[in-house]
C-alpha cells in the first residue's frame, strides 16, 4: 500500500504482549490516518468508557499518509486517548522527526492499552519492538529521557516521545514531549502515559516510504515549497516565528490578558513580541522534518537569573500564557518559564491559565494565602509562576490545586469563580480572544477536544488572508459579528481534519489550494484517486467520529459552551485604537529590522500593527471605517446561542448536540449511529 507501512503496532503494557496488525486499504481510504483513523480505532475500542487514567484507556500514537515524506509540513503525528482534562476525545499533535521516524521504522502507528506495574519504555527499530524497564528514567526530565535512551541504546538519532515528571504525577494537562521544540500540548496525554508506567516511545528506522507516483509527487513538492516561499505568513513565521504578530493581536484584542480581564496592554506587547525577540536575544531557528519555514526559535541569555543559550524560545501561546495573562512584560522570565514547562512535561496554555487564575481568586477574596502556601500573589511577579510551575508537575503545595486546571479549581473554590475559569469541555481555552473574531467563541465550543485554536482554520478564514471554498469557507466574514459564522467554523474544522489525517502542520496547509497541491499530493503518494468530495468526506466523517466518541462519554449540547468571561466585554481597557492613523500600504520586502506599518481592520474598524513583511497578506483587511468606543462595546461580544443554533442546522446535529443517524449513515458511520442509539432509543429529531 502506497504511502503507508499497512502496518499497527498493539502493545498491551499489562501482559507485556505485542502484536502487529494491519491497517487495512478500506481503513485507509476511509479515515486516511492520523487523527481520524485514531478516532476510529478508540471509538471501537470503547475508550469512551474508561478511566482516562486507567489501565483500561487506550492511547494511540499515529502517522498519516504524508508522513515522512519530502512534503513540507509532514513530519507530525498525532496522539489520541480520553482525556483526562476533559473526559472527552483528547488528541493533540506535534512536529519535529518523531512521526517521520516512526514510519521509517515500519509502523503507521502505535495503540496502547493497559497499564505496567512498573516504568517501562518502548523500543522500536526497524520492524522490531521491545519494552524495556525505564526505572532509572523516572522521575527524569524530557531532555535527561531523550539523553538517557540515546546512550542506553547506543542510538545517537533515535527519535522519542516521552514526559517528564509532570506525566508521572498525572498533572491533568500533562503534554508528550517530543524533542526539544516539539510538544503534544493539549489535552493531558502525557497523565495518561503517566498512568500507564509508560515513560517513552523511542524508535529508529531506516524505510523509506514507497510512492505511488513518486515523480508527479516531486513534482507537486516543488509547487508547494514555491508556494510558501511566496506566502506572506510562512515568511512572517520564518522571521520572527508564531510570536510575530502579537502587537497585531494586542491592538485587535486578540490577546489574553490579566486572565482575560484586560482589552490591551501595549506597553506589555512591545516587550513581548517576536520582533522584540528577534532584536535582542534570537540566537538561531530550527525547522521540523522537511520544513523550510523554520519558524522555531533558539534563544541566548548572557547574563542575569534566566541566562541560558541556545534555549528553546517561546512560542506565541506561551508568551501570553506565561506573559500577558500573568502582566509579565520580561521575555527573558518568559523563556525560562517556557523551558521548566518543556522539561517538565505541560502544557503551557493550561499551566499559565491555572496560575492566572489563582492569582484573580486570591485578588478577588475567594480564597487566602493559606490555599497559596502562604504566597501573597501578585500580577507581573515573574518568578512566582516559576514556583508555582515547579509545584504544579510536582501536586505539592498549592500545585496540587494547580495540576487539576481551571474548571476543577473553580469548582473546588465555587464563589462565582466560574464565571472567570476561561475553559469550554474542561480544556483551557488558547490564547486568542473570541471578542475579537467571534468566530472563534463557536470553534472553541464545539471543538470536540475542548478550546482549540489549532484543529481548524477559523481564525485565518475569519480575519480574509486564506479562503478555502472546496470546504465552505469563502471569506468576506464580519470579524465582530455573530452572522454567517456556522457554515465557516463548520468547513474549518473539517479542513483542519484533513490537515490532521494527512498528517500535515496546518501552519504549511493554511496557504495552500486544497485542490491545486493538498489533494494531488495525496493522491501521488497514496494512488488511492481522492476526490475533493472524498477529502471533504473524510473530514466531516473524522469530526463526527470525534463528536460521538463525546457523546458516548456523556458530553451533550450542555456542554458546548465558553466561559461567561470570555463572552462578555473587557473589564479593562478599550478594543479601540482611534488615535492610530491608517498607513500607506506596502508590498513584502525581505526581513532585515522590523518596519511596522499600520493598518485598519477591514470588518471591524480597528488599527492593526503589521510588520512589513505581513501587510501584503493583510491587504484586504483595508478599511477606514471607525467606531465609537460605546459602539465597539456593544458589538465586541459574541451571541454563542445564536451560533450555536445555525451550527446544529449545518452540522445536523439534535437538540442533544448528537448527529442525526442519517447523517451518520451519509458519512458511512451507521455502526456508530446504532452504538448511540440503541434501537429502544432513537434521536428525538430524526
Amino acid at each position: 500500500m502506497f504511502g503507508y507501512c499497512g502496518k499497527l503496532l498493539y502493545v498491551n503494557l499489562t501482559d507485556g504482549k505485542l502484536e502487529d496488525r494491519e491497517l487495512s486499504e478500506a481503513d485507509a481510504k476511509k479515515y486516511m490516518g492520523g487523527s481520524a483513523l485514531a478516532a476510529r480505532i478508540l471509538f471501537d475500542m470503547k475508550a469512551y468508557a474508561a478511566d482516562p487514567l486507567g489501565a483500561d484507556n487506550t492511547i494511540a500514537f499515529m502517522t498519516g499518509p504524508l508522513t515522512g515524506t519530502l512534503v513540507p509540513g509532514s513530519g507530525r503525528f498525532e496522539v489520541a486517548a480520553r482525556s483526562p482534562l476533559t473526559g472527552g476525545f483528547g488528541v493533540s499533535s506535534a512536529g519535529g522527526f518523531f512521526g517521520a521516524e516512526l514510519k521509517r521504522a515500519g509502523y503507521d502507528g502505535v495503540v496502547i492499552t493497559g497499564a505496567a506495574e512498573s516504568p517501562v519504555y518502548l523500543w522500536i527499530k526497524d520492524g522490531a519492538a521491545e519494552l524495556l524497564p525505564a526505572d532509572g528514567l523516572w522521575g527524569k526530565t524530557g531532555s535527561e529521557t531523550v539523553r538517557g535512551i540515546s546512550e542506553e541504546r547506543g542510538e545517537k538519532n533515535c527519535r522519542t516521545a516521552c514526559i517528564g515528571p509532570a506525566g508521572e504525577n498525572l498533572v491533568r494537562y500533562a503534554c508528550v514531549i517530543a524533542g526539544s521544540h516539539n510538544f503534544a500540548g493539549r489535552t493531558g496525554l502525557g497523565a495518561v502515559m503517566g498512568a500507564k508506567k509508560l515513560k517513552a516511545i523511542s524508535v529508529k528506522g531506516k524505510a523509506q516510504v514507497e510512492l505511488a507516483e513518486k515523480q508527479e509527487f516531486m513534482d507537486i513538492r516543488e509547487k508547494i515549497l514555491k508556494t510558501l516561499a511566496e506566502d506572506v505568513t510562512a515568511k512572517s513565521y520564518s522571521a520572527y516565528g508564531t510570536a510575530g504578530t502579537m502587537q497585531l493581536g494586542m491592538l485587535v484584542s486578540d490577546v489574553p490578558t490579566k486572565n482575560w480581564r484586560v482589552a490591551d496592554w501595549e506597553e506589555g506587547s512591545d516587550k513581548l513580541n517576536g520582533i522584540s525577540v528577534a532584536e535582542t536575544i534570537l540566537s538561531g531557528t530550527k525547522s521540523c522534518y522537511a520544513c523550510p519555514i523554520g519558524c522555531k526559535r533558539v534563544v541566548t541569555i548572557p547574563d542575569g537569573p534566566h541566562a541560558r543559550e541556545n534555549a528553546v524560545g517561546p512560542e506565541y501561546e506561551t508568551v501570553a500564557s506565561m506573559g500577558t495573562m500573568q502582566l509579565v512584560d520580561d521575555i527573558e522570565a518568559v523563556t525560562a518559564a517556557n523551558e521548566l514547562c518543556n522539561e517538565l512535561g505541560m502544557d503551557t496554555i493550561s499551566a499559565g491559565s491555572s496560575i492566572a487564575f489563582l492569582r484573580e481568586c486570591l485578588e478577588a477574596g475567594l480564597i487566602g494565602e493559606e490555599e497559596t502556601g502562604g504566597r501573597a500573589l501578585k500580577w507581573g511577579a515573574a518568578e512566582q509562576t516559576l514556583e508555582l510551575l515547579e509545584l504544579a508537575a510536582r501536586r505539592e503545595g498549592p500545585g496540587a490545586l494547580l495540576a487539576e486546571g481551571v474548571k476543577r479549581m473553580s469548582e473546588k473554590i465555587g464563589k462565582g469563580s466560574e464565571e472567570f475559569a476561561v475553559h469550554s469541555k474542561g480544556m483551557e481555552a488558547p490564547m486568542h480572544d473570541p471578542r475579537a473574531y467571534h468566530g472563534l467563541a463557536l470553534a472553541y465550543a464545539t471543538s470536540p477536544r475542548g478550546a482549540c485554536h489549532i484543529t481548524h482554520a477559523d481564525l485565518v478564514a475569519e480575519m480574509g488572508v486564506y479562503t478555502y471554498p472546496e470546504f465552505g469557507v469563502t471569506g468576506g466574514y464580519d470579524t465582530i459579528s455573530s452572522k454567517g459564522k456556522a457554515e465557516m467554523v463548520a468547513g474549518s474544522e473539517n479542513l483542519g481534519m484533513v490537515a490532521g489525517s494527512a498528517v500535515m502542520c496546518m501552519f504549511v496547509i493554511w496557504p495552500l489550494s486544497m485542490k491545486r497541491e493538498v489533494l494531488p499530493a495525496l493522491n501521488a503518494a497514496t494512488g488511492f484517486g481522492w476526490s475533493m468530495a472524498d477529502l471533504v468526506a473524510i473530514g466531516e466523517r473524522g469530526w463526527h467520529l470525534q463528536r460521538a466518541f463525546c457523546n458516548m462519554a456523556g458530553m451533550t449540547a450542555a456542554d458546548d459552551k465558553v466561559s461567561p468571561r470570555a463572552l462578555k466585554p473587557h473589564l479593562e481597557g478599550s478594543p479601540t485604537g482611534l488615535d492610530k492613523v491608517v498607513a500607506t500600504m506596502t508590498s513584502f520586502s525581505p526581513p532585515s529590522l522590523p518596519f511596522v506599518k499600520t493598518v485598519a481592520n477591514a470588518a471591524v474598524g480597528r488599527i492593526i500593527p503589521v510588520q512589513k513583511n505581513v501587510v501584503k497578506g493583510l491587504g484586504r483587511l483595508l478599511f477606514t471605517k471607525k467606531l465609537s468606543a460605546a459602539e465597539m462595546k456593544k458589538k465586541e461580544s459574541p451571541d454563542l446561542e445564536y451560533m450555536l443554533r445555525e451550527y446544529y442546522t449545518v452540522r445536523e446535529l439534535d437538540r442533544e448536540g448528537r448527529a442525526r443517524p442519517r447523517k451518520l449513515a451519509e458519512l458511512q458511520l451507521a455502526d456508530v449511529a446504532e452504538t448511540m442509539f440503541p434501537k429502544s432509543e432513537a434521536s428525538p429529531a430524526d
